[in-house]
């Protein structure tokens, strides 16, 4: 049995504020730290529930967060982009039994610590099929073009009603609970890891259970912008339409695609920023 972990930083408990995800300020490493133990965790969770193995995907900012000799020696860690799949990178490369979403937040425009989705100084709302995706959702979405089930995310409260309200037969670990967009009553790391494992335990014992995504083909993105400068860089993409001051859109057959130009939309915008 094959599972596949996307690690993110935002939804880690005792991580509520940008500079603790922000590598060159003081707080990073100790966020990372966090991060390493959750991704451990879920590792571990994974392997006790019956995975022959793992592979996880360092899936925030430059994706080089996870430290190799800090990981279960028993995973496997893909790092670096640029990357086709950006947060789900290795998941095509073999059939796997099952997807993690740990550390995960919610979308951008939504309730919760640190929402946004993809690119927080860039990306105001994604939209696909005029249905809100945040990270979750996009990856999920991606992940069963690639005929693997969503089994577990972890995060805050807010995340936890949405994967609730969307996949119900989903898992969810959640480790803090959301005060404000920069405030958060988080678990202590032990007992963050602790739900996390036992979560992930459960969720590989039954992970045949089949989650589907919440859109389907055909994918129509609709991108509201933070600043109409990139509304107008995006729009210079072929097939990308302007469709008012802030908003750009695009329709495609296949979420990988969708996936690859928001990763490009983001690169873009930081030469905008």
């Amino acid at each position: 049995m094959k599972i596949f972990i996307s690690a993110d930083i935002e939804g880690i408990a005792g991580v509520m504020r940008p500079e603790q995800c922000s590598p060159g300020h003081a707080e990073y490493q100790i966020a990372r730290s966090l991060m390493e133990q959750e991704v451990n965790a879920a590792i571990e969770g994974a392997f006790r529930g019956g995975a022959s193995q793992v592979v996880v995907a360092d899936s925030h900012a430059q994706m080089t967060n996870l430290r190799a000799a800090m990981l279960d020696s028993r995973a496997r860690l893909v790092q670096g982009k640029p990357r086709a799949l950006s947060m789900i990178e290795g998941i095509e490369q073999q059939a796997f039994d099952g997807m993690m979403c740990i550390g995960f937040h919610t979308a951008a425009g939504e309730t919760g610590v640190l929402a946004h989705t993809i690119n927080s100084r860039a990306f105001w709302r994604v939209k696909i099929n005029g249905q809100v995706m945040g990270e979750t959702d996009i990856y999920a979405a991606a992940a069963a073009e690639q005929g693997t089930p969503l089994l577990l995310v972890s995060g805050d409260d807010h995340l936890q009603k949405w994967i609730n309200r969307y996949y119900p037969q989903t898992a969810y670990a959640c480790v803090k609970r959301a005060i404000s967009n920069t405030a958060a009553e988080s678990m202590s790391p032990q007992q963050a890891g602790q739900t996390i494992t036992a979560a992930a335990e459960q969720a590989v014992r039954q992970c045949r259970i089949a989650v589907s995504p919440i859109v389907t083909t055909p994918y129509r993105l609709e991108l509201l912008v933070t600043r109409p400068v990139l509304a107008d860089v995006f729009a210079l993409i072929p097939g990308v339409e302007r469709e008012d001051g802030v908003t750009v859109s695009y329709q495609t057959e296949s979420i990988r695609e969708l996936v690859s130009l928001l990763s490009t939309f983001s690169t873009l915008a930081m030469t905008q920023i």
